[in-house]
């Protein structure tokens, strides 16, 4: 693919599927409701099919510490690249939704026209089997509370390869200033009762009926002995506060995502005053 006809596609594709679509928040009453708008891009040619769409904060909204700190996250999470070379205020750059959209939509598509053409040049079995190329990343905002919002980026690609990848990343966000919430929320995981959490957790996602079949479950033998936090921060939710394990992380690539939610009840002897307090209703 040439330089010029890459660029005509990509504009070509930004003017017929940048989209900006409202998407109030349905568990919280409007006043606790950030309002975010998608920005989406995809192009579908020859190699294969390539989308991004990617939820800001919009409205009134879109001008606060909050969607600062949200915007920053969301570039960092596609490879933190856009604005190195430019030159201005960051925080502004980063407004700049539409850019921001554009420069990792190009690298995605550059990226695996690039994978696609070595794959049809040293292997010749992959240009009969007609193989096509699948990258599809998608940024939303999944949950929200009076104090907090929580927004997940998910990305699915095939490159020809024995099996395609699935990934799950989130963040949640302190509304307040737009502070990144992690795991340093939770005290005592090392403890024998929040170890008996991840294990509930464990066995009623895969289904068994004891601990004996989740070590046969687990990849490794540390994780028999102490399974360790996600490498995916605590994603609060209506419910409680999910804890999503990506594939290998725990487990084998069939065993799929190990995901479930503890939920706030169960936690609260093991939540600092940081978690009491975003949590707290009135």
């Amino acid at each position: 693919m040439t330089a010029r006809k890459l660029t005509c596609l990509l504009a070509a594709a930004a003017l017929a599927s940048c989209t900006q679509h409202p998407t109030p928040n349905t568990q919280h009453p409007a006043a606790d409701t950030l309002t975010v708008a998608a920005t989406t891009r995809h192009l579908a040619d020859s190699t294969g099919s390539y989308t991004l769409s990617i939820a800001f904060p919009a409205g009134r909204a879109a001008t606060s510490p909050l969607a600062d700190a949200i915007r920053e996250w969301a570039s960092e999470n596609l490879g933190g690249t856009y604005a190195d070379t430019l030159t201005g205020n960051y925080t502004e750059l980063l407004a700049d939704t539409a850019a921001l959209a554009n420069h990792y939509f190009e690298r995605i598509v550059k990226t695996n026209a690039y994978e696609f053409h070595e794959l049809q040049l040293y292997n010749p079995e992959a240009k009969r089997l007609a193989i096509s190329f699948l990258d599809s990343t998608v940024v939303s905002k999944t949950a929200e509370g009076k104090n907090w919002v929580t927004f997940q980026n998910v990305r699915d690609s095939y490159t020809g390869g024995a099996h395609g990848s699935h990934i799950v990343n989130g963040q949640t966000f302190r509304k307040s200033d737009g502070r990144r919430i992690g795991w340093d929320i939770l005290l005592g995981t090392y403890d024998e009762e929040f170890q008996a959490l991840l294990k509930a957790g464990l066995i009623e996602y895969w289904g068994l009926r004891s601990e004996a079949q989740l070590e046969d479950r687990l990849m490794g033998d540390a994780n028999i002995y102490y399974i360790p936090l996600p490498q995916c921060p605590p994603l609060f939710s209506a419910d409680g506060i999910s804890f999503v394990y990506n594939q290998y992380e725990i487990a084998a690539y069939a065993a799929g995502l190990p995901t479930f939610t503890v939920p706030y009840s169960k936690l609260q002897p093991f939540l600092n005053a940081t978690a009491h307090q975003l949590l707290r209703t009135n």
